[in-house]
C-alpha cells in the first residue's frame, strides 16, 4: 500500500513538472473556441433530431461530461435548457483536447482544427480528411475571427497564458482525466490539492465526493 501511495504522489509530481513548461491555452482561447463550434455546429432544422444544446451534443456524452464538469450529472434536457451551463461544460472539455492538440502539433492553428475533428468525429487525426476538411476550416476562421486576428497567436509566446494556468486550474484538471480513466485513486489526490490551494471551492469539494462515492465498495 505504501509503495502504491509513493508511486502515485511520484506520478503527480512528475506530471505537474511537465505541465508548466508546456503551452497553456488560456480562457479567451477556450472560449472563442466554444463559440466557433456553437456558429459551426449543424443546423438540421429539426426539433427530434436527437442533439443537444447550441453545440448540438449527443445525449450520450452530456452525464459523462457533466459529472466530470460539474460533479452532478445532468440530463440532455437540462444541458438543453440551460445554455450558460451547456457554454461552461463543453468549455471544459475543449479546453483540454485544445490543450493536448497544441502540445501534439505546436501550431495554434493546427491544434484548433485537430480540436475541431475530435468534436465532430472523435478522431482529431480526421482533421484534413476530405469530408472534415470544410468543417474544421470553417472552426478555424470562426475562431479566428473570435481572437480577434486573422493569424492566431501561439500561446507559448505569451507570458499571459502561463500566468493564468494556476496550480487549482492543473490539479482539478488532471484530476478529472483521471476520473475520466476510472483512476479513482489518483484522481482524489488531485482533488485533494486542488482544495488545499481553494479551501472553499464548491467544485472541488464536489468533485472529492464524488470520486470518495466511486472509491465505496459495490
Amino acid at each position: 500500500m505504501r509503495s502504491r501511495f509513493l508511486s502515485l504522489i511520484t506520478a503527480i509530481g512528475l506530471s505537474l513538472a511537465v505541465l508548466p513548461a508546456q503551452a497553456q491555452v488560456n480562457d479567451r482561447q477556450t472560449n472563442a473556441l466554444v463559440e466557433a463550434l456553437r456558429q459551426a455546429a449543424p443546423q438540421t432544422g429539426r426539433t427530434d433530431d436527437g442533439l443537444y444544446s447550441e453545440w448540438q451534443v449527443m445525449p450520450g456524452n452530456i452525464g459523462r461530461w457533466s459529472r466530470s464538469c460539474i460533479g452532478r450529472e445532468l440530463s440532455p434536457s437540462q444541458f438543453e435548457t440551460s445554455p450558460a451551463t451547456a457554454r461552461s461544460i463543453v468549455a471544459c472539455v475543449m479546453r483540454d483536447v485544445l490543450q493536448a492538440e497544441y502540445r501534439n502539433s505546436d501550431d495554434e492553428a493546427i491544434a484548433v482544427r485537430r480540436a475541431a475533428a475530435w468534436w465532430m468525429t472523435g478522431d482529431s487525426s480526421r482533421y484534413n480528411r476530405p469530408e472534415t476538411r470544410d468543417y474544421t476550416n470553417r472552426v478555424l476562421s470562426l475562431y479566428q475571427q473570435q481572437i480577434g486576428t486573422a493569424t492566431a497567436q501561439q500561446p507559448s509566446t505569451q507570458s499571459t497564458s502561463r500566468s493564468q494556468s494556476t496550480a487549482f486550474d492543473r490539479y482539478m484538471r488532471a484530476g478529472y482525466a483521471a476520473t475520466n480513466a476510472r483512476d479513482y485513486p489518483t484522481a482524489l489526490l488531485y482533488f485533494r490539492r486542488a482544495i488545499d490551494e481553494r479551501p472553499n471551492n464548491q467544485y472541488a469539494q464536489q468533485a472529492i465526493q464524488n470520486v470518495e462515492r466511486y472509491l465505496q465498495p459495490q
